[in-house]
């Protein structure tokens, strides 16, 4: 519960006590990439702590994948809307690499203490809010080119080290083709 604890400390602070009552609702969990962690169509009761890995959220639009989030340590991977509104997931959650990390029954522990997680749903959600606004100023603003720069700037070290281009060109709205276009311009100098 340690490293739980350590991964949680950057958005809130979590007592011992906390640990404790987290403890009978939270397990260690390893998903092998591609592995589902909520799928579309399903209710979200829970939440994944990512400890190490990386995940994507997406749904499907005209049978294709678009990516909405990029996640790695020491984010918590989640369908936000279906948690909250307790409706189907209207988003799938996968594991891009092999990923390890703490799964927490967050509807569980809110049943056995009412009114202990208003902080943990708040910051959770100006994450997730920030998250998106950022990208929808991302799609709706920018060529493929500052896209791209914008996500360089913005995204997590690991993301950009180690997420696949396909899944990074779905996220930035272009093509992987586009995408390695705009790779091979800046490797050149050009902007």
């Amino acid at each position: 519960m340690e490293e739980l604890k350590r991964l949680l400390e950057p958005n809130m602070s979590l007592t011992d006590e906390d640990l404790q009552r987290w403890a009978p609702y939270t397990r260690r969990v390893t998903y092998p990439a591609g592995a589902v962690l909520f799928r579309e169509g399903e209710v979200c009761r829970e939440v994944v702590v990512i400890a190490s890995g990386l995940v994507r959220a997406f749904y499907l639009h005209e049978a294709r994948e678009v990516n909405l989030r990029l996640l790695c340590t020491p984010g918590v991977a989640v369908a936000l809307s279906s948690l909250i509104t307790n409706a189907p997931a209207a988003e799938t959650v996968a594991a891009v690499t092999e990923v390890a990390g703490y799964r927490l029954r967050l509807r569980d522990f809110e049943h056995d203490h009412p009114g202990t997680t208003e902080a943990a749903r708040r910051i959770l959600a100006e994450q997730h809010y920030l998250s998106m606004e950022r990208r929808l100023k991302m799609l709706q603003w920018k060529s493929a080119a500052e896209r791209y720069a914008f996500y360089l700037e913005h995204m997590e070290a690991p993301i950009i080290a180690e997420m696949p281009g396909y899944h990074v060109a779905s996220y930035l709205g272009v093509t992987p083709e586009s995408l390695s276009r705009v790779r091979a311009r800046r490797g050149r100098g050009a902007s």
